[in-house]
């Protein structure tokens, strides 16, 4: 199970990502012309986004583990 700190993060992630998509699809349909690179921008973005939120999603993850073994020990 997912814990709370966790799925915000996962959320906050999504979120991005999700942003990223419709910036770059409307920007695309926009501007025909440029299609490719803005797909390349839009997927790159993406995958900065992914970079930039694993730390945060990495120490959500140890807290919320923490807070478990905590309640348990």
């Amino acid at each position: 199970m997912v814990g709370k700190r966790t799925a915000v993060e996962l959320l906050a992630c999504a979120t991005g990502l999700a942003a990223a998509f419709m910036i770059g699809s409307i920007s695309a349909w926009a501007y025909p012309l440029g299609r490719d690179n803005i797909w390349l921008v839009t997927w790159v973005s993406m995958v900065v986004v992914i970079i930039l939120n694993a730390g945060q999603i990495r120490r959500a993850m140890a807290a919320d583990r923490a807070q478990v073994d905590g309640a348990h020990g």
